[in-house]
C-alpha cells in the first residue's frame, strides 16, 4: 500500500485538483494507497475542509497541525500516520505533476530499488520556468551536497527533489532529524536503502498555492549537510582525504624543487613526475586509511582490483593534474620561482578537484556498504507512464 503525503499551506484553490489526479494516477498502478494532507493552513484557510470532503471519493485522509511547522516535519507526521508500506511526497501546488507517481510506482518495481524520485536532472528532466538566477542556485545547491556528502550523493541527481517514493523498510529503525525543508536528504543519508531510481519530469510553473520556501530554510540547509556529513561518517572521512591532500601538495612541490634544483632536471620533466608521484602517494594513503578495508571494514582488495581503481582514480584527478601543470609552466616561463610556481600549481589543481571533482574522485573507490548502492534504473524511467501495470509487486 502507498501512503503519499501532501503537505499543505494556504492551497484550498488547488488541493481538490491536485488530489483527484493523484488518486486518479494511483489508481491506474493498480495498487492500494491513500493520500494523507498534513495541513498547517489554520482554520480560517479551508485547505483541510477541502480536503476532508474528498474523502470518502479519494481514500483522503486529514492531519491538522496547529501551526506553520515546516516541511519536513509534516512530511514526517505523515509518515508516522501512514498505513502503507510504500511511502512517499509531493507538493500540493502542481508544480509536481500528480501523473509521474506512475512511473515512480514503476521504477519502484525493479529489483533492488527501495527509492524512487522524480528529477528534474536526468535526460528527460526539466524546469523550464525558472529563471537562470533560481537554475543556478539549485545547481549550486546540489552541487554543494554531493562534494559535503559525496559517498552518498555523488551519483543521485537530483537530491533536492520534493517528490518521491520509499519502501519504508528502508527507514525502520531510522531517526529522521530533518532540518529545513529537504526530506530527501534525510532518507538518503540515514536510511538504509539497497538501490535507487531517478524519473525524469517537468517541474510546472507554479499557479496557485503559496512557497514554503523562504531565507530561513535556505539558511538551516548548510547546516543540515553538516549534520548528515557528521552522522553517516563523512565528516571523519573528509578529514582524512583532507590530510592525505596536504600531504600530497607538500611533496609534489618538494619533489618538482628537488628534481630541478638538486637533480638538474628540466621543468618539462620534473614536472609531470613529481605529479604523478604526488598521485600515487594520494592514491596509496587514500586506499590505505581513507576509503580501504582499514577504514571501512571490507576484505583485502585483489592486485587486480588496486590496479582497476588506480586507473579510475588517474582518470578523475586528470583535469586536476592538467590545471597544476598548466599554472606551474606559465608562472615558470614568467620568471617565478620553482617553489613558487609549484605552490600555485597545485594550489589551482587542488581548488578544481575541491570544488568540481570530489564527488568523482570518491566514487573510484565505490559506494560504502549496501546502503550507498546507486541504480538507475534506465529503462523504467525512460517510458512514458503506463495505463495499468502487469500486475501487483507486493509493496
Amino acid at each position: 500500500m502507498i501512503s503519499l503525503v501532501i503537505p499543505t499551506y494556504q492551497e484550498a484553490d488547488v488541493i481538490g485538483t491536485t488530489l483527484r489526479r493523484a488518486a486518479k494516477t494511483l489508481r491506474r498502478t493498480g495498487e492500494e494507497f491513500e493520500l494523507i494532507v498534513v495541513d498547517d493552513s489554520g482554520p480560517g484557510d479551508g485547505t483541510a475542509d477541502c480536503a476532508d470532503s474528498l474523502a470518502a471519493e479519494l481514500h483522503v485522509r486529514v492531519l491538522r497541525r496547529p501551526a506553520r511547522q515546516g516541511l519536513a516535519t509534516a512530511v514526517m507526521d505523515g509518515w508516522q500516520a501512514a498505513r502503507g508500506d510504500v511511502w512517499g511526497v509531493m507538493d500540493a501546488d502542481l508544480q509536481h505533476p500528480p501523473e509521474v507517481l506512475g512511473r515512480l510506482v514503476e521504477a519502484l518495481q525493479q529489483p533492488g530499488v527501495d527509492v524512487a524520485i522524480a528529477s528534474r536532472y536526468v535526460k528527460g528532466g526539466l524546469c523550464p520556468s525558472w529563471p537562470r538566477r533560481r537554475r543556478a542556485v539549485s545547481r549550486l545547491s546540489t552541487h554543494l551536497a554531493a562534494l559535503v556528502l559525496p559517498r552518498t550523493l555523488a551519483r543521485v541527481h537530483d537530491p533536492m527533489s520534493g517528490m518521491f517514493l520509499v519502501r519504508a523498510r528502508a527507514l525502520e529503525g531510522v531517526e529522521l532529524q530533518p532540518l529545513g525543508y529537504k526530506i530527501l536528504l534525510e532518507v538518503l543519508g540515514r536510511g538504509r536503502w539497497r538501490g535507487l531510481a531517478e524519473v525524469p519530469y517537468r517541474f510546472e510553473p507554479r499557479g496557485l498555492g503559496r512557497s514554503k520556501l523562504g531565507w530561513r530554510q535556505s539558511l538551516e540547509y548548510p547546516a543540515h549537510l553538516a549534520r548528515l556529513a557528521r552522522a553517516t561518517g563523512q565528516l571523519r572521512t573528509w578529514i582524512r582525504y583532507a590530510t592525505v591532500g596536504l600531504s600530497g601538495a607538500f611533496l609534489d612541490v618538494g619533489l618538482f624543487q628537488l628534481l630541478v634544483r638538486g637533480g638538474g632536471w628540466p621543468w618539462a620533466a620534473a614536472l609531470p613526475a613529481a605529479i604523478e608521484l604526488a598521485l600515487l602517494s594520494n592514491y596509496a594513503w587514500n586506499q590505505a586509511l581513507t576509503f580501504g578495508p582499514a577504514a571501512s571494514g571490507a576484505s583485502a582488495p585483489t592486485a587486480r582490483s588496486l590496479l582497476m581503481t588506480l586507473a579510475r582514480y588517474e582518470r578523475a584527478c586528470l583535469a586536476g593534474a592538467g590545471l597544476n601543470a598548466a599554472a606551474t609552466l606559465a608562472l615558470l616561463a614568467g620568471g617565478a620561482a620553482p617553489a613558487l610556481a609549484a605552490s600555485v600549481g597545485v594550489l589551482a589543481g587542488g581548488v578544481w578537484n575541491l570544488i568540481f571533482n570530489v564527488p568523482r574522485i570518491w566514487q573510484v573507490w565505490g559506494p560504502a556498504g549496501s546502503r550507498m548502492e546507486v541504480e538507475t534504473a534506465w529503462d523504467a524511467v525512460q517510458r512514458p507512464p503506463a495505463r495499468s501495470l502487469p500486475g501487483k509487486v507486493g509493496f
